[in-house]
C-alpha cells in the first residue's frame, strides 16, 4: 500500500520531490550525514549517543539541519528534559523554518515542549510568521510538567491537516488536530534551548525521523480580473424562487483550476477567510454562510463561511488572494438593480459581461431569471447591451508638494496604472506613479518640481486604454485649493418643485478665480432667528477632495440619472451624485452652502413659487435661474423662471434667463423692446438704477399709451443708491398685457425732498 501511496503522490504533485532524513547520532557526531549548523559549540553527542545541550551560562542555543519536508509530512523525535520546565526554561523544536537561524524573525512550524508558569507545561504545535506566534494545537495540560521524557510524532497532508501525538509509555496519543497552511515551504528542521544556568546541560533530543515531500511547484499567480465577483444576491425576501439566503458568486474566467485556500472577502469591514477550497476552470462558485450550504442544490459548487452579511444599501466587496493581492473589486449600491420593481428584494444583481468589469455600474443589473437569479450557472443578463462611457478623468487635487492624485472613471490594470511614464502634469512626466488598491481607479504621481499658487495645472495621460479598449479622452485642470471662501460659490439654479419621476437639483457657480474645495462645504436648509442665519439638515457633498474649478457651473443632487433624462446638460460631468439632500419644498423653502465648521455661509437662498413667471401654466418641472451672478442672492428681483426654449432648465451650463448691467446712465430701461413669453429671448423688462446719493425711496409704475397705469412696480419702497427691479408685461392684478407701447414712470425721492422723475418708453410685443 505505501509503495503506491507515493506513486499517486508524485503524479498528483509532478513537481514535488522527496524531502527526508533521519538522525540517531550513532555515528557519534552531528557534522555530517546530516550536517547540522548553529551554535554546534554548545552541543555534544554523548555516550547514550544522543543530542545533548552542554552549556553553562543562562543563554539560547539552536542548531538546526536541511529539510525541504512539508507536504504529507511527518516529523518524530525524542526529548528529554532533566527538570520541570518553566518560562525560563523549554525546548522547541521546529519541523519547519525558512531560515537556519532559528531565534531570528522567521516562517515556520514548532512543537513546544514546556514553556509555563507552575504545573500546566504540555505539548504544543505552533506557527510562527515572522515575530508572530500562533498556538494551532494546545496539548493535554500537565504532560511536560516534571521531567519530560516523550518520543513527539508530528503528521501534514497535503493540504494543511495537522495532527500532534505525544508518546510516554510505547503507545502515541493524539494531542491534537488543526488546519493550517499559512506555511507552504520549508528549507530546515531544528531545536532551541531556552535555558538559565543550571538548567544548560540538561536538555536531550534523539531518534530524528523526518520524512515528506517538498513543494518545488511555481505557486500559482492570478492576475487581476481573472476571478470576479459576479453575482450578488443582497436581498433574498420575499423570494421569488431562490433560497431566502444572501450570497456572492465568483466567476474563474481562466481555464485553469484555481486555489482559493486563505484567499480573504471583505465586505464592508468584515474580512472572510477562505477555507480550502478550488474554483474549477470556467465555472462558477457561490460563498454563503455554512449554515446554509444544504439550502442550495448538490451541482452548484458552494464555500460555506461562519457569518456573511450584505447590505442592502450598498457596500464595498473586495477579493484577495493569500498573498493579500487585490483580485476584484465592487462598489455596489441598491441603483445598480436599475428596476425600481426589483429592488424591494428576491432578485440578485448580475454582472453582464465578464469583459467589461470595468464598466462598473453600467455592467451590472437586476436578473431577469424566473427565480430571481442564477446561482453557480451563466447570468441571465448575459449579452445586454451595455452603456460604454467615455473613458476619463474625473479629478485631480494636489496631496503634497509635489504629489498629485489623479481618479478615473473607471477601474484599470493596476500594472498599466506603475508606468510612471504615462502620465504629465504640464507636459513634464511624472517621476513615480503608485496605483490605488483595491479598485485601481486612482493613482498618486509624485514629480520633481513642486506646485505653486495661484497656477492651473493640467494633468494628462498618453496611452491610458480602459478594459473596453477606449483611449483615455480628457485631461483635467487643477491647482492649490483657496480657503477663503466667502462670495466666491453663489447659488446659480434651483428645482425645487420636479415633474413627475423627477428630482430636486441646487446648480452652483464658482464666482472666483481659485479652486476650491467641495469636501469642506455642506449644503443645507436654513432658518432665520434675530437676523441671524442658522443651517439645519446639513448634508455631506462629498466625502472626499473634490475641486470646484474657477467659473464653472456644477450641479448638486441625489439622483443625476433623473435629472440627465428629463434636462440637457451641456456638461453632464458637471454633477456631484450625494447620497441624500436637504428638503426643498415645492412651494417655498431654504437652501444654503455653508463651511463644513457650520460658522460660515458661503451662499443662501429663500425662495417661493410667486418667484415665478405669473403666466406659466404649471411650474411643475420649472427651474428658478439666477438673472445676475453679481446681484444679491436674496433679491427676488434676480431670480426668473428658466425659459421654455431650454426645457425649463439649464443644469450645468449658462442660464437661460440672465441681466448684464449695462446702464450708462441714472435710469436705464432693457431692452427698449420684449417678448414676454417665456421662450429665452427678451422675456423680462429690467429697470436698472444707479444714483450717487444713498437712503432713497422710490416708486416705479408701468403707464399704457393712453396714460393708463396698468401696473405699479415699487411704491414707495426704500431702495439701495444701485439696483434693478424686472416687468415681465403683466397687469397690476397680474394679467397678460396687449401688445403696445408703454412707458415706465420712475419717481425718486431723497431724505431732504427732493424728487427726480424719469420716464422711459418700451414696446411690448406678442
Amino acid at each position: 500500500m505505501k509503495k503506491y501511496f507515493f506513486i499517486f503522490i508524485l503524479f498528483w504533485l509532478p513537481s514535488a520531490s522527496f524531502a527526508q532524513f533521519s538522525d540517531d547520532f550513532s555515528d557519534g557526531n552531528f557534522t555530517n550525514n546530516p550536517t547540522w549548523i548553529g551554535d554546534i559549540g554548545n552541543f555534544e553527542v554523548d555516550s547514550n549517543f544522543s543530542l545533548h545541550l552542554n552549556d553553562s551560562t543562562t543563554n539560547t542555543s539552536y542548531i538546526a539541519t536541511q529539510s525541504n519536508a512539508i507536504l504529507n509530512g511527518s516529523w518524530e523525535f525524542n526529548v528529554r528534559l532533566n527538570f520541570d520546565p518553566s518560562s525560563s526554561n523549554y525546548a522547541k523544536v521546529y519541523l519547519i523554518s525558512d531560515e537556519q537561524d532559528l531565534t531570528t524573525n522567521l516562517n515556520g512550524v514548532y512543537v513546544k515542549i514546556g514553556g509555563e508558569s507552575g504545573t500546566v507545561d504540555n505539548i504544543s504545535l505552533y506557527t510562527q510568521i515572522g515575530n508572530t506566534n500562533a498556538k494551532i494545537i494546545d496539548g493535554g495540560i500537565g504532560i511536560a510538567a516534571s521531567n519530560p521524557n516523550l518520543r513527539i510524532k508530528v503528521n501534514r497532508d497535503n493540504l494543511g491537516n495537522w495532527e500532534l501525538f505525544t508518546d510516554t509509555s510505547g503507545v502515541y496519543f493524539l494531542e491534537g488536530i488543526a488546519f493550517d497552511n499559512s506555511i507552504t515551504s520549508s528549507n530546515y528542521f531544528g531545536v532551541i534551548c531556552k535555558y538559565t544556568s543550571t538548567r544548560a546541560d540538561k536538555f536531550w533530543f534523539d531518534n530524528f525521523n523526518v520524512s515528506g515531500i517538498a513543494d518545488t511547484s511555481t505557486p500559482q499567480q492570478i492576475n487581476q480580473n481573472q476571478v470576479l465577483i459576479n453575482e450578488i444576491f443582497v436581498d433574498p425576501s420575499p423570494s421569488i424562487g431562490l433560497p431566502e439566503v444572501e450570497y456572492i458568486e465568483l466567476y474563474n474566467t481562466t481555464n485553469k483550476q484555481i486555489d482559493l485556500s486563505e484567499w480573504t472577502i471583505t465586505i464592508g469591514s468584515s474580512e472572510k477567510v477562505f477555507p480550502t477550497a478550488i474554483i474549477e476552470a470556467d465555472s462558477f462558485v457561490i460563498l454563503i454562510k455554512e449554515t446554509a450550504l444544504d439550502s442550495f442544490s448538490s451541482p452548484i459548487s458552494k464555500i460555506g463561511f461562519s457569518s456573511s452579511s450584505l447590505s442592502n444599501s450598498g457596500s464595498d466587496i473586495i477579493l484577495k488572494d493569500n498573498n493579500g493581492k487585490t483580485i476584484n473589486a465592487i462598489s455596489y449600491t441598491n441603483k445598480w438593480y436599475k428596476d425600481d420593481n426589483k429592488n424591494e428584494g428576491g432578485w440578485s444583481i448580475e454582472q453582464v459581461n465578464p469583459n467589461l468589469f470595468c464598466e462598473g455600474k453600467n455592467n451590472w443589473r437586476a436578473s431577469i431569471a424566473n427565480i430571481g437569479g442564477t446561482p453557480g450557472a451563466q447570468n441571465s443578463v448575459i449579452g445586454e447591451t451595455i452603456y460604454i462611457e467615455d473613458f476619463r478623468i474625473t479629478k485631480a487635487y494636489i496631496i503634497d508638494s509635489n504629489k498629485v492624485k489623479i481618479h478615473w472613471n473607471k477601474s484599470l490594470d493596476s500594472l498599466l496604472l506603475s508606468d510612471s511614464s504615462m502620465f504629465e502634469v504640464n507636459g513634464i512626466a511624472a517621476i513615480k506613479s503608485t496605483p490605488l488598491a483595491p479598485f485601481f481607479n486612482a493613482v498618486n504621481l509624485t514629480f520633481n518640481f513642486n506646485f505653486l499658487e495661484n497656477i492651473t495645472y493640467t494633468a494628462s495621460a498618453n496611452g491610458l486604454i480602459d478594459c473596453s479598449g477606449n483611449l483615455l479622452s480628457n485631461s483635467i485642470g487643477f491647482g492649490i485649493s483657496d480657503s477663503t471662501l466667502e462670495k466666491k460659490i453663489i447659488i446659480n439654479e434651483v428645482l425645487f418643485n420636479p415633474k413627475e419621476n423627477g428630482i430636486d437639483y441646487v446648480e452652483i457657480y464658482n464666482n472666483s478665480n481659485s479652486f476650491l474645495d467641495l469636501s469642506k462645504l455642506r449644503i443645507a436648509n436654513f432658518f432665520e432667528f434675530g437676523g441671524i442665519l442658522s443651517p439645519e439638515n446639513i448634508h455631506i457633498i462629498t466625502e472626499e477632495i473634490q475641486l470646484f474649478a474657477p467659473h464653472t457651473y456644477l450641479v448638486l443632487t441625489s439622483d443625476t440619472a433623473k435629472v440627465k433624462a428629463q434636462y440637457r446638460t451641456e456638461n453632464p460631468y458637471q454633477f456631484i451624485e450625494m447620497e441624500s439632500f436637504p428638503t426643498l419644498s415645492n412651494e417655498d423653502g431654504t437652501i444654503c452652502i455653508v463651511h463644513q465648521s457650520l460658522n460660515q455661509i458661503i451662499d443662501a437662498f429663500a425662495y417661493h413659487g410667486d418667484m415665478h413667471f405669473s403666466l406659466l401654466s404649471t411650474t411643475d418641472g420649472v427651474s428658478l435661474e439666477r438673472l445676475n451672478k453679481n446681484e444679491k442672492t436674496q433679491n427676488s428681483s434676480n431670480w426668473h423662471s428658466a425659459a421654455s426654449t431650454v426645457g425649463f432648465g439649464t443644469p450645468t451650463y449658462k442660464n437661460s434667463q440672465q441681466y448684464i448691467n449695462q446702464s450708462i446712465g441714472q435710469i436705464n430701461v432693457e431692452p427698449k423692446s420684449f417678448t414676454p413669453n417665456n421662450d429665452g429671448n427678451k422675456d423680462i423688462c429690467n429697470i436698472n438704477w444707479n444714483f450717487s446719493k444713498p437712503n432713497l425711496m422710490a416708486t416705479i409704475a408701468v403707464f399704457d399709451s393712453e396714460g393708463r397705469q396698468v401696473n405699479k412696480l415699487l411704491n414707495n419702497k426704500m431702495i439701495g443708491n444701485t439696483g434693478n427691479v424686472i416687468w415681465d408685461g403683466t397687469s397690476e392684478n397680474g394679467l397678460k398685457l396687449n401688445t403696445g407701447i408703454y412707458i415706465i414712470l420712475v419717481e425718486v425721492f431723497s431724505e431732504n425732498g427732493e424728487v427726480e422723475k424719469f420716464k422711459n418708453a418700451i414696446v411690448l410685443s406678442r
